[in-house]
């Protein structure tokens, strides 16, 4: 079977928990496999599987990485595993997980994977070949098609709404706050951010109801009239739509038909394009933060304030007179608000010149001191510098040996033959102090009326 649907790990772990029910309690083995992208989705895909019914007694390991899944695989067996194809594979070479009893593979996201892989391969290649096998994706993209032509090869496509149909409803705001986590827990900063009259948070499935209900609660969103939580329908002219991941094209219609000001969808990164499906004609855009919304607002402030002292000196009785036909055609704030923009156009405009100015400056200034540099090197006297060797006779020459000195002459090694020979038995003297007659000192001998000594008897070496 291959599904295409939203990248929505509840809906995901549904399609998988079938096979944690067939899955034998007596007999605990990996009867379940599902090959997500990375680990941050094997964590989520497995907190959603754990909260389904047929997960009560089941034990999931998230493969976030193989020495992870080597000692939790040490401490028991599991009956569902849960990883990226690299974790498995290295799990796989050190002979820590067993695949031969695996009756259900689940490719979750499969858009994400990388069809050519080499440990996408290894990993397959344990797995029976009798075991059912399932993708989700949100299009049938390339690598999509590449994945069902290897491993479920004429595979039933089952396409859930993902796109609303044509001639629908367009929303006219939509605004986008990507989380890492539990979308719930972005939920108080966007509420208060906002701080809408009324709002409705719209949740992916009916589950998801009751604990979305408890964490408005727990900020003081009580009894549902400031706040209320739904997985379908939206109550009509509902200020604000708060969507917690990326809803069925089906509740995106009913929320859109509520005709709200605006829809904030709180998702992961990975769901944005799934988001960018639902929207249609409108282009979704990120959140402000409370800092930029604050300098916005600041701005806005400033405009008023100049209108307000513009205003203050009088009534300026031509604009008056050339804007008074345009009263018969539009109201008079709209006309102030098409003045608005033109002054604000007119201001981005002198900004730009001006930033194209500074920048031409620079550009002049930097090609005025590259044409300075280049005069100094050619004005500059051969030999100068450093690294320039120049001509030699511009600077003094070193001591060329065989020259005379001021310190007299200075031997040259040609010259070495030319010294005068030491005669026999004559020694060097280093100095005055040293300089003494040969008979001072013996030398050795006897001198004349010496008793000789006994020669000494030889040692025996062999008793050393």
């Amino acid at each position: 079977m291959a599904y295409f649907l939203p990248p929505d790990w509840g809906r995901i772990a549904r399609h998988a928990a079938p096979a944690l029910e067939r899955a034998a309690a007596d007999a605990p083995a990996v009867r379940l496999l599902v090959l997500v992208p990375d680990a941050t989705a094997a964590l989520h895909l497995t907190r959603a599987l754990s909260t389904l019914p047929s997960a009560a007694g089941r034990r999931l390991i998230a493969a976030t990485s193989p020495a992870r899944l080597q000692r939790l695989l040490g401490s028991g067996p599991a009956d569902a595993v849960i990883g990226s194809a690299e974790t498995l594979a290295a799990a796989l070479g050190a002979s820590v997980l067993k695949l031969d009893g695996v009756s259900q593979v689940v490719f979750a996201a499969a858009d994400e994977m990388d069809a050519e892989s080499e440990a996408l391969s290894s990993v397959l290649a344990e797995v029976p070949r009798e075991a059912a096998r399932i993708l989700t994706a949100l299009v049938a993209t390339p690598g999509v098609e590449s994945l069902i032509e290897r491993y479920l090869h004429r595979a039933r496509r089952v396409v859930e709404d993902v796109a609303p149909a044509e001639g629908a409803a367009v929303a006219p705001t939509i605004r986008y706050l990507t989380v890492n986590g539990d979308p719930r827990e972005a939920l108080p900063g966007v509420l208060d951010e906002l701080d809408a009259p009324s709002a409705a948070v719209l949740v992916p499935a009916e589950s998801d109801v009751a604990p979305t209900r408890d964490a408005l609660a727990r900020i003081g969103y009580t009894g549902g009239a400031l706040a209320h939580v739904t997985d379908g329908e939206v109550a009509a002219n509902t200020s604000l739509v708060v969507t917690l991941g990326v809803p069925s094209a089906t509740a995106w219609q009913l929320a859109v038909d509520a005709q709200p000001s605006q829809i904030v969808a709180i998702v992961a990164p990975r769901d944005l394009e799934a988001l960018r499906l639902l929207s249609g004609a409108s282009v979704p855009r990120p959140l402000a933060d409370r800092a930029s919304i604050s300098r916005a607002r600041a701005a806005e402030m400033r405009r008023r304030a100049e209108l307000r002292a513009e205003l203050a000196d009088g009534m300026p009785s031509r604009e008056v007179l050339a804007l008074e036909p345009l009263l018969r055609e539009y109201d008079g704030l709209e006309i102030a608000a098409a003045a608005l923009r033109l002054l604000e156009r007119t201001r981005a405009a002198q900004a730009e010149a001006v930033l194209a100015a500074e920048q031409r400056v620079r550009s002049q200034m930097r090609e005025a001191q590259k044409e300075r540099e280049a005069a100094d090197r050619e004005e500059r006297p051969r030999g100068f510098g450093r690294g320039d060797r120049g001509d030699r006779g511009d600077r003094p020459r070193s001591f060329d040996r065989g020259e005379r000195s001021d310190r007299g002459e200075r031997p040259r090694s040609s010259d070495r033959g030319t010294r005068p020979a030491r005669s026999v038995g004559e020694r060097p003297r280093s100095g005055p102090s040293r300089d003494r007659s040969r008979d001072d000192k013996p030398r050795g001998g006897f001198r004349s009326g010496d008793k000789p000594r006994s020669p000494r008897p030889p040692r025996d070496r062999g008793n050393r």
